[in-house]
């Protein structure tokens, strides 16, 4: 009989997270997946098209049977906005993991895909008291540390409370894997440290095996030297320091393009055309991730930051591998973990978060590089990626915890 895996995500398809491909490993390998989740609204905040509160509820995505519990979007991204979406989506799962609890058949694994908030890895544990399956939570936003750099809560008291609560969750899980080596010191201390596996991220396929698709749309991409950055546009991603550096480089030439959408990126686009910056700067919006390849294959590199908090120089973001496996040149705004990866595959340079001035003398020094140069840094970056995050052995790994 096949093994039955529950999997709890804030995001699934067709929001591009990791966790899509893992459901699919296991339904793949003969385990039968359900996977609980919201409706679709990251990263713009609106429900995606084709979805919402009575549309699409229930879906297949491949072999895996998909669950979309109600809440309330994202929005704007206001704290109030985020406060609502994060409860109304507990609730949610609070109310189908009590109905799972008494009315359905036994899942042997349980798998918490943990981005933010933590709130997810409560309902679950109700689950445990009555079923007592195998319990894995991926964490992969370190709670209280990502609240306190964000400024969302600044309370001592409140922080210390939250740790309280997530040593507790940690304590009624069986494994917790965490994406960087960095988190490894701060789990052991909440947990035993036998609990503890270190799972950092991998590129999709997609990036892997570069497979390039194009768009429907016809895009125009500007000739000369292309930065790119691709992914979330968002606060922890410094957007303030990045559009300083591209004010800094305004006379140079130099085109830096977006892949993406985020809460940041209206006031980013207006912070661009206020400037007079549109001649330099360019939108492509998002995509889904099997089209990423064609808008990388335009950059001459690519590029990515986070903002000045110690938690984020514990952090390895995922679009690192994805940028490492395409074979481009990297240049992160980061310190820490992220940052010794690119120095230790040579495949970029890194600046210290924040250092926006840094930032923009060495994409300025990287751009006056010979092309020979920097395909050499390219093909570090690939041969380094794949000899030490293929998606092959974290397919493995996951498939000898479930059980």
């Amino acid at each position: 009989m096949a093994r039955k895996v529950l999997i709890y995500t804030n995001h699934f398809y067709p929001e591009n997270f990791k966790v899509n491909e893992v459901a699919s490993w296991l339904a793949g390998e003969g385990r039968e997946v359900l996977v609980i989740t919201g409706i679709p609204n990251y990263p713009s905040g609106n429900f995606h098209e084709g979805y919402g509160l009575f549309k699409n509820n229930k879906a297949k995505y491949g072999k895996v049977d998909v669950i979309r519990l109600p809440l309330v979007s994202r929005g704007s991204g206001s704290k109030i906005r985020l406060i609502v979406n994060y409860l109304t989506y507990f609730i949610s799962t609070l109310i189908y993991t009590i109905f799972l609890s008494f009315f359905k058949k036994k899942f042997d694994t349980i798998i918490v895909h943990h981005t933010s908030p933590i709130l997810i890895a409560i309902p679950p544990i109700i689950y445990r008291f009555f079923k007592r399956p195998n319990m894995i939570l991926w964490d992969l936003d370190m709670w209280p540390d990502t609240l306190k750099a964000m400024g969302i809560i600044k309370s001592a008291k409140a922080l210390d409370l939250v740790e309280i609560v997530v040593r507790w969750i940690y304590n009624k899980y069986d494994h917790i894997l965490v994406g960087s080596k960095s988190f490894i010191i701060k789990a052991n201390e909440r947990t035993i440290p036998d609990k503890i596996q270190y799972f950092p991220n991998w590129a999709e396929n997609a990036f892997q095996d570069q497979n390039i698709l194009v768009p429907t749309h016809k895009y125009s991409f500007p000739s000369g030297f292309n930065i790119m950055y691709a992914g979330n546009i968002g606060e922890a991603q410094d957007f303030t320091n990045v559009f300083r550096a591209i004010l800094k480089l305004k006379e140079e030439d130099i085109n830096w393009l977006f892949v993406g959408d985020g809460r940041s990126k209206k006031w980013f686009q207006t912070k661009i055309e206020d400037s007079g910056l549109d001649s330099k700067v360019f939108f492509y919006g998002s995509h889904d991730v099997k089209y990423m390849p064609y808008f990388f294959d335009k950059a001459s590199a690519l590029f990515f930051s986070l903002k000045d908090e110690k938690i984020f120089s514990m952090t390895v973001p995922a679009k690192l591998q994805a940028y490492m496996a395409s074979g481009k040149p990297i240049v992160g705004m980061i310190s820490g973990e992220g940052a010794e990866i690119i120095n230790n595959a040579k495949c970029g340079y890194a600046v210290k978060n924040g250092d926006f001035k840094s930032l923009a003398n060495t994409i300025l020094n990287l751009s006056r590089l010979d092309k020979d140069h920097r395909d050499i840094m390219g093909q570090n970056a690939k041969s380094f990626y794949e000899a030490n995050f293929s998606s092959t052995v974290r397919k493995n790994e996951i498939l000898r915890l479930v059980k």
